[in-house]
C-alpha cells in the first residue's frame, strides 16, 4: 500500500504542471468529477496533479490545483440585467460559465450582481446589431421613391402619407415583404410614368423613329374596357404595309391586358419605325400611347398634350414584364 501511495506521488512529481495553472477551494457538496467537468480535464487529470487516491472523496474546503485560464478577455462586454445568471450570460455568447469566471475572477458562479459588467472571453459570439434604416427623406409632391437600406413599404407608405394597398396596386408588388433596395416605387398614377430617363440622341432609336405626335382622337378605346365584352371591328387586313406615321392606328378585335396601372390592347401593336406602339389606358382610363423598342431595351410613351416624352429603361417590375412580353414576341 506504501509503495503504491509512493509511486502515485513520484509520478505526480514528474507530471508537467501548467504554468497557468489556479488554485480553488472546494466547495460542500461538491465532487470531484464536477469539478473536472468545470474546468475541462478528465478526473484521472485531476487526481494525478492533486495526489488524490480516492475519486470518491474530496473535502469541503480543501484546495485542489486545476488548469489555469486558457482564455483571455475579448473586446465584448456585458451588463448584467436583472433576472441573469452567469449560466444564461454564457449562454447567450456561446461561452463556458468557467471562461466567464476566469477573465472576471469570479469565485463564485452563482452570484453576479445587476449592474455588473462583465469581460467577455475573446471567443465569445457576439451578434452583430442590425444597420439602422436610412431616414426616408419626403420631397413634397413626389411622384416616385427609391427604397434605401432597411426602409420597409409600410414605413414609406406612412411617410408619404398613403396607403400601403395603393403603393401595392401602383406598383404591382406580388410580396409586400420583400421590397428590394434601389428599386424606385411610383407613388401616384405615372401619367408621367417612363419620362425620367433620357435617351441618347446619337442611337439609331432616337427619338426620330417616333416623330409623330398622335392625337387622342386617334386612341381606338375612349374608356376602360369592360372584361365580360370585347368590341370586334370587321374590315379588309391592309396587305404588306406598315402603318404611317401619320395615319391613325387601325383597330383590331381588343385584347386588353394588365401591366401595373396601364392596360395595354395587346392585339393592336403597330410598326413605327424600329419601334411598336400600342393603344394604351392609363389608371385614371385616360388614352394614350406607349413605345416599346426591343434593340434597345427602352420605352416611351405620350404625355397629357399627346407629344413622345425621352424614351427610358424600365425600372418598375411591370416596365420590365412589358418589354419581356413584346420583345419575346418579336425576338
Amino acid at each position: 500500500m506504501r509503495r503504491t501511495a509512493f509511486a502515485l506521488l513520484v509520478l505526480t512529481a514528474l507530471l508537467p504542471v501548467s504554468a497557468n495553472a489556479a488554485t480553488i477551494t472546494v466547495r460542500p457538496g461538491q465532487t470531484l468529477s464536477e469539478i473536472a467537468d468545470d474546468y475541462g480535464v478528465s478526473v484521472r487529470q485531476l487526481m494525478q496533479m492533486n495526489g488524490i487516491r480516492n475519486s470518491d472523496f474530496v473535502e469541503s474546503g480543501s484546495r485542489l490545483t486545476v488548469p489555469g485560464p486558457q482564455v483571455s478577455a475579448g473586446p465584448g462586454r456585458h451588463r448584467v440585467s436583472r433576472g441573469e445568471t452567469l449560466s444564461t450570460i454564457a449562454g447567450r455568447y456561446r461561452v463556458s460559465s468557467r471562461d466567464l469566471m476566469v477573465v472576471n475572477n469570479l469565485r463564485n458562479a452563482n452570484h453576479v450582481e445587476v449592474g455588473q459588467t462583465l469581460k467577455l472571453p475573446s471567443n465569445a459570439v457576439i451578434a452583430k446589431a442590425k444597420p439602422k434604416p436610412a431616414p426616408i427623406r419626403v420631397v413634397p409632391g413626389a411622384s416616385q421613391h427609391t427604397v434605401d437600406r432597411g426602409q420597409t413599404l409600410t414605413q414609406i407608405a406612412r411617410a408619404y402619407k398613403l396607403p400601403v394597398a395603393t403603393l401595392i396596386d401602383l406598383n404591382a408588388i406580388s410580396n409586400p415583404n420583400n421590397v428590394k433596395v434601389g428599386a424606385t416605387l411610383y407613388l401616384k398614377t405615372p401619367d408621367r410614368s417612363l419620362s425620367d430617363s433620357s435617351f441618347d440622341a446619337s442611337s439609331e432609336l432616337a427619338t426620330s423613329s417616333v416623330t409623330t405626335t398622335p392625337k387622342r382622337s386617334q386612341a381606338p378605346v375612349e374608356q376602360r374596357p369592360v372584361a365580360t365584352k370585347k368590341a370586334v371591328v370587321k374590315q379588309k387586313p391592309v396587305a404588306k404595309q406598315k402603318p404611317a406615321a401619320s395615319s391613325a392606328v387601325v383597330a383590331k378585335g381588343a385584347d386588353w391586358r394588365t401591366y401595373g396601372p396601364l392596360q395595354v390592347d395587346w392585339a393592336n401593336w403597330q410598326t413605327m419605325g424600329d419601334s411598336r406602339v400600342v393603344p394604351t389606358l392609363n389608371a385614371a382610363g385616360q388614352p394614350l400611347y406607349l413605345a416599346v423598342n426591343c434593340g434597345a431595351g427602352k420605352i416611351n410613351v405620350t404625355g397629357a398634350d399627346g407629344s413622345w416624352k425621352a424614351w427610358a429603361s424600365p425600372s418598375s417590375r411591370f416596365e420590365k414584364d412589358l418589354v419581356k412580353d413584346r420583345c419575346q414576341v418579336t425576338g
